[in-house]
């Protein structure tokens, strides 16, 4: 299996990295205003959000990189190609959100515990209110470029900035107040200011992790490829899907599917092939069938699959069953179960395989439990 490099993949990178440029381009600008008006007015708040609009200018440089060097092709000391760097970009941005944040904060309680003079204007506060809205609009680009584009650097830029406006409406509140009753908390926000980049950087963390420890594939891809191979002729029904992530629009997996006893890899083969194409064009996955050949018009298989479903309305923690196969010749009979996290699964495989057992004595009777991955 490979997975190449391809035109959807080059223009998403172009994409990305175009709303990437304009971020960038925003927030140096965005920071040297503030810097400028926090100097002037000795503002540890303003000087803390300039400080913020620069990481962010930091944030988009790694998510360009991060995406032109996700988009090299595979390798042959990585054939599955370098998307998950796209990952670990995000990691380094939450990385430097929470040194950011650490470092801000030790500045605002050193403010806090000796305050200075503090020189606000009208004008200083119009220019922080036009701020506000140009970090509105920011914040609204990039998240729905970043959900657009399946990119988690973006969709955290966009998050972030999003908490950027809350963190410019409290330093303009804080200037407001010093200005009409002498009262300073700039310090104080500047600490509050802070803590919301560490939140951030602590999110990214949370969003991230489990792309490295493996975790359920997304609802609507799974349900989206289970209904195309349901679909697919020669599919009588499909399960036990397994999904891989190497990076976003870069999955591999595999599906079994059930398919009548009768028919020949022959028959069966061009059908799967092409939806297995299908998969990979139109949802940037590549899946392999794994094959059950079941007669469901045969009477002990109709019995066996009686006494599953009974089985299964008896207890909750049995999702379902398939593959069931009696061959009466040899006398054996085979089916998978499929059980939640949450139960005694050897009990409960000894309860399934002692039923049939009872209902098939003269039969060797061979139970697969089964994970539902996704």
């Amino acid at each position: 299996m490979v997975i190449e490099t391809n035109n959807a993949s080059t223009e998403r990178e172009k994409k990305i990295i175009k709303v990437s440029t304009i971020g960038i381009a925003a927030n140096l600008l965005l920071a040297a205003v503030k810097i400028v008006i926090g100097l002037l007015s000795g503002s540890i708040a303003i000087v803390s959000d300039a400080v913020n609009n620069l990481t962010d200018s930091a944030s988009s440089i790694i998510t360009i990189v991060g995406t032109k060097l996700a988009n090299k092709p595979p390798s042959k000391d990585h054939p599955f190609g370098y998307g998950r760097i796209e990952y670990i970009t995000s990691i380094v941005i939450g990385i430097i959100l929470l040194y950011t944040g650490i470092q801000m904060i030790i500045s605002s309680v050193k403010k806090i515990i000796h305050p200075e003079e503090l020189n606000y204007s009208v004008n200083i506060l119009i220019v922080i209110a036009a701020t506000i809205f140009v970090k509105i609009f920011l914040s609204r680009y990039t998240k729905k470029a970043g959900i657009k584009y399946n990119s988690g650097a973006l969709t955290a830029s966009g998050n972030d900035a999003r908490n950027d406006v809350l963190i410019s409406a409290v330093t303009f509140v804080s200037a407001v107040i010093y200005m009409a009753f002498g009262i300073s908390i700039d310090a104080w926000a500047g600490a509050f200011i802070s803590l919301f980049v560490i939140k951030t950087g602590v999110d990214v963390f949370v969003d991230m992790h489990g792309h490295f420890l493996g975790q359920r594939a997304d609802q609507k891809l799974s349900e989206t490829i289970y209904q195309d191979v349901r679909n697919c002729s020669h599919v009588i029904d499909a399960h036990d899907l397994i999904l891989h992530d190497y990076g976003p629009d870069r999955m591999t997996g595999s599906i079994n599917v059930e398919v009548d006893h009768s028919l020949t890899i022959g028959e069966i083969f061009p059908e799967l092939h092409k939806l297995q194409m299908h998969l990979l064009k139109e949802h940037m996955t590549y899946v392999v069938f794994g094959l059950y050949a079941v007669d469901m018009d045969h009477e002990e298989t109709r019995e066996a699959v009686a006494v599953l479903e009974k089985l299964q309305q008896e207890n909750s923690h049995m999702l379902g069953f398939h593959g069931v196969d009696v061959d009466c010749e040899i006398k054996t009979l085979f089916c998978d179960i499929t059980l939640d996290f949450d139960c005694d699964r050897e009990s409960i495989y000894r309860h399934v395989t002692n039923e049939l057992q009872k209902h098939f004595p003269d039969y060797a009777v061979f139970v697969s439990v089964d994970t539902e991955f996704a």
